[in-house]
Formats: structure tokens, C-alpha cells, sequence
């Protein structure tokens, strides 16, 4: 019996050290490993971990065999390798919360889950307004029907609630801000992939996925891109017919086209920069390094060593929310908050402030 398991965890083992080295190498350049990127990050310390234990078992008491140590030398490879994309936060340990600076700048981002379609209209604003924060970063600002986005006008509102806040939108996405507001546009993903469903009523909905805002803090400028990249996965025709391929490529190209206006603002800007939203991108995929040489990662600096953001009402296994700054830009404090069942992505917030540097 031991003998047994000690050889099927040797196949596993290679097996599982291919499967990583091709993740590896495809995540990101490759449309159809949005399917397998749908795993949780974990994994990819969990299944070395448990392999290990027959690798060990096969090496332990047994006779001087070099090859033997070839699973327990492929287990150690493919964890190393895969460590770093499961979304570990091993810089959590023996970091606590530092204090906030004076006049950091407060802010929240927050995918809503279709405004308060499902939700009291009461509570939803209450979550909001628990935060007081400077500059909310909202996505999702529409309802949903029947696989159709729906265009929400909640202005009347949102100035009751938020006097004195200055309000950009564009499509789905909805900036509020207690300090004034210099410029805002939405970053027009088109010019590499026109989007839009024939017929659509709602075209901004597809065609810009990160709107930027630039606000005065003190004496300079900062940019503040709130950014949503749509979902890798498009189930309006069933997940077992044919069409489903189809429109997993065409949610790749929209996906692309989204990252490619993102980076391609971002390298245009002399600004101080700050990126926060749903990225729906977990740690293990390929399309954060189109960020990580621009920007810096924010890590949690609360949340455990597998800080997660999805699903909030159900298994929560996956980091889906970021958030991207400059060098400039110090994050005194970074953590995820419990949506309380009002959206299925617990929300960003933070705390800045800035190096005196370039304006926009």
C-alpha cells in the first residue's frame, strides 16, 4: 500500500510540477487559461505540500536510490515556483497597522454589485457612509437584468447624501470626492477592441473600463484611476454548448482591450498615480504583470496571509480587488472591509499621502 501511494505521488508530483511550469509561461498570453486560472491561488502551495508527504515516505528508510529524490526535488520546484503567484502575504507577519499620517487621504474602492439593485437602499448608503472617506472608487454604478446592463442616474441621491463631494462617472464606474476635482475621463478602450454589442442602449458600459480622476490633495495633483476588467467568464448561453468558448475569447479581448487602455494612460502620466478596483485577476494570473512594471503592488497590511476579497457571501478564496500606486504615493494603510451581504467583493480602504513631486 505504501509503496503504491509513494509511485502514484510520484507521477502527481511531475505531473503537477508540468502543470505549474505551463501556467507559468501561459497565464496571461493565452486566452483559454482564463478556464484554469479560475482555481483558487492556494492551490498552488496546498498540492506541493500535500505531494510532498509520499515523496518524503519514499525516500525515508529506503535504500540509497538517487532517483528516488526526484518527486520530493519536484515538489520543492514547483512550490517555489508557484509560491509567489498564490497570493501568500508572508510580509504580514509581525506587521501591524501603522498609524496614519496627518492628512492622508482617505480612500474606499469597492465593487457594489449592481448599486442596491437587490439590496435596502438605506443600508447600502449606511455601509458607505460608515467609512467617511475622501474619495470613494465605486464600480458596478448600474443594475443588471436578463444579462443586460441597465443604466442607473442615482445623481438626486448621491448629492443628498454626499453633500459637498464632487461626483464623475462614466458607464458603470462612479467617482465621489471630498477634495475638488481638476479633470476626469474614462480611459476608451476601442482603439484595441470594439466591444459593443449591436444594438446595446448602454455603450459606455463596454466601452471604457477604468475612469480616471485627477485631484487636487494640498498643493499638487494625483490621479486616481477606478478601474473594473471585466470577468473572464460569459454563461448567458450555458457553460456546456457551443458557444461558450466563443465567448470566453471574446471576454479575453475585452479583458486585453481594458488593460491596454489602463497601461497605456498610465505611461502617459507624469502624475502622482493611484489604481484600485476589481481586476476580477487573482494573484496566479499572468495579466497583473502588465501593472507590476508600472506600479507597485499594495499588499494588506491587515488581513492574515491569505488576505482574500470573493466571493464575501460564500467561499472566500480569492483575491480579485487591488490596489496599484507610485513610489510617490505612500500606503500607510491598506485592508479589505466586510461588505455585511450587501456585494459579493468586501471593499478596499486605505490611507495615502504623497511625495511632493511632478503635478499633472
Amino acid at each position: 500500500m505504501r509503496r503504491r501511494a509513494v509511485r502514484v505521488g510520484a507521477v502527481l508530483s511531475f505531473v503537477w510540477l508540468a502543470c505549474v511550469v505551463l501556467h507559468t509561461v501561459l497565464s496571461g498570453r493565452w486566452w483559454p487559461m482564463l478556464l484554469p486560472d479560475l482555481a483558487p491561488p492556494l492551490l498552488l502551495v496546498a498540492v506541493p505540500v500535500l505531494l510532498g508527504v509520499p515523496a518524503v515516505l519514499g525516500v525515508v528508510g529506503a535504500r540509497r536510490d538517487p532517483r528516488r529524490w526526484a518527486p520530493v526535488a519536484a515538489g520543492v520546484a514547483s512550490l517555489a515556483l508557484g509560491a509567489g503567484q498564490s497570493g501568500l502575504n508572508v510580509d504580514a507577519f509581525g506587521r501591524g497597522s501603522a498609524p496614519v499620517p496627518a492628512g492622508a487621504l482617505h480612500v474606499v474602492a469597492w465593487n457594489t454589485q449592481y448599486w442596491d439593485q437587490d439590496e435596502d437602499p438605506g443600508a447600502f448608503y449606511a455601509y458607505l457612509h460608515a467609512f467617511d472617506a475622501d474619495v470613494y472608487l465605486l464600480q458596478e454604478y448600474l443594475n443588471w437584468n436578463d444579462d443586460t446592463p441597465v443604466r442607473l442616474d442615482d445623481t438626486a441621491r448621491l448629492h443628498a447624501e454626499f453633500p459637498g463631494y464632487s461626483i464623475a462617472t462614466d458607464g458603470e464606474l462612479l467617482t465621489l470626492s471630498r477634495l475638488p476635482i481638476t479633470a476626469s475621463r474614462a480611459l476608451d478602450n476601442t482603439r484595441w477592441y470594439a466591444s459593443t454589442p449591436a444594438g446595446s442602449d448602454f455603450p459606455e458600459f463596454w466601452r471604457a473600463k477604468t475612469l480616471r480622476t485627477d485631484i487636487r490633495a494640498g498643493d499638487q495633483v494625483v490621479s486616481l484611476y477606478n478601474a473594473h476588467i471585466p470577468v473572464q467568464l460569459d454563461t448567458s448561453s450555458g457553460v456546456f454548448t457551443p458557444a461558450f468558448l466563443g465567448k470566453v475569447r471574446t471576454q479575453a479581448e475585452r479583458r486585453s482591450a481594458a488593460w491596454a487602455a489602463l497601461t497605456d494612460d498610465l505611461a502617459g502620466n507624469p502624475a502622482p498615480r493611484l489604481v484600485a478596483g476589481d481586476f476580477n485577476t487573482t494573484p496566479a494570473m499572468g495579466e497583473l504583470s502588465r501593472l507590476d512594471g508600472i506600479l507597485l503592488r499594495g499588499q494588506p497590511t491587515g488581513g492574515g496571509l491569505y488576505p482574500t476579497s470573493w466571493d464575501a457571501r460564500g467561499l472566500g478564496l480569492w483575491r480579485l480587488d487591488y490596489t496599484y500606486h507610485d513610489p510617490a504615493v505612500h500606503l500607510a494603510r491598506y485592508r479589505f472591509r466586510d461588505s455585511r451581504g450587501l456585494s459579493d467583493h468586501d471593499a478596499q480602504e486605505l490611507w495615502i499621502s504623497t511625495t511632493k513631486g511632478s503635478t499633472a
